[in-house]
């Protein structure tokens, strides 16, 4: 039932925690259901029995299981009911409009008091948790630095092959989750509560078009990407855009990579907007060396102006709420 990636920075008792708490909260292990004993748990997992124990102390005091001496550890967990929160909420006022009552206040005053409060609040609200998922790194970062200019967000940035390695409980530590159209119905399929997922469409930047668009018939043109991913969509919108040019096989970036031969038969070449972060100094010096003599076009899909407004007023909404 739980999945442990022993290859994760995330130490393994708290990828545990994780995993439980997502079954409580999600209702696949409901009140009363009895955990295996830290034994069985720890040969299913092959795990020290030190760690289960770990995991399992934690739970409690998370207040999510307890232990029954001599009987287990069991589930405690109720989720509250919309009902229960509503009549809560009610009492609550209630009590608090006969206390300003008692202290002399009119309806009036008490709305007026009300209302700064709200806007107090709705002015230090905490920050919005949000989450970019993308495949490749570099539309990773793209989209991040564009949501950094929205205000109160903090941004946590992953790949979606290591949410879907290991989902690392999103759905309960990021208030909303970004990504692609092409990529939420993957993450529906990993998260419990796929209200919070928000699709953006992404563009290539009006740069790298206009570049791509300037190339000339014959010219050699070269792709490369730090991720796969990113090259492919390089080498499509060149295929659409770039007429006659020559354009190569997309390469990657890496360690295997001979960047001199790749440049030496070029005459441009498609590379991300940020580069330089994904070479050795040796390979920055030697790309600044080709954009002497060759056209080096620096390449971005940015987050397109319908969806960052969307997501601009999902971010206000759920300020406002917090």
């Amino acid at each position: 039932m739980f999945h442990i990636n022993a290859q994760s920075d995330v130490p393994v008792y708290r990828q545990l925690v994780d995993e439980i708490r997502s079954a409580i909260r999600a209702g696949r292990l409901s009140a009363g259901a009895q955990l295996p004993t830290v034994l069985a748990m720890a040969e299913d997992l092959g795990l020290a029995r030190g760690t289960i124990k770990r995991a399992y102390d934690e739970l409690e005091l998370l207040g999510l299981v307890e232990k029954v001496q001599g009987r287990g550890t069991f589930v405690c967990y109720r989720p509250p009911s919309a009902g229960s929160r509503k009549e809560q909420a009610m009492d609550l006022i209630d009590r608090m409009l006969d206390g300003m009552g008692e202290l002399g206040f009119s309806t009036e005053e008490i709305g007026i008091f009300l209302e700064l409060k709200l806007r107090e609040r709705a002015v230090n609200a905490p920050d919005v948790r949000v989450a970019v998922i993308e495949s490749s790194s570099e539309n990773l970062s793209q989209m991040a630095r564009q949501l950094r200019q929205l205000e109160g967000v903090e941004i946590c940035s992953y790949l979606l092959s290591s949410v879907e390695a290991y989902p690392y409980n999103l759905d309960e530590e990021a208030d909303l989750i970004v990504t692609t159209g092409g990529h939420a119905c993957q993450l529906k399929n990993l998260l419990p509560q796929s209200d919070k997922i928000a699709r953006v469409a992404l563009r290539l930047s009006l740069s790298a078009m206009a570049g791509i668009v300037r190339l000339q018939p014959g010219e050699r043109v070269g792709v490369l990407g730090c991720s796969q991913r990113f090259g492919d969509l390089l080498f499509e919108a060149c295929a659409a855009f770039a007429g006659d040019a020559a354009v190569r096989t997309p390469a990657v970036v890496s360690r295997e990579l001979d960047l001199p031969a790749f440049l030496a038969e070029k005459d441009a070449v498609l590379a991300p907007e940020d580069l330089e972060k994904y070479l050795e100094p040796d390979g920055v010096e030697q790309m600044r060396r080709f954009a002497r003599r060759g056209k080096l076009i620096r390449c971005a899909y940015e987050i397109d102006e319908g969806s960052f407004l969307y997501l601009q007023e999902k971010i206000e909404r759920l300020r406002e709420r917090k």
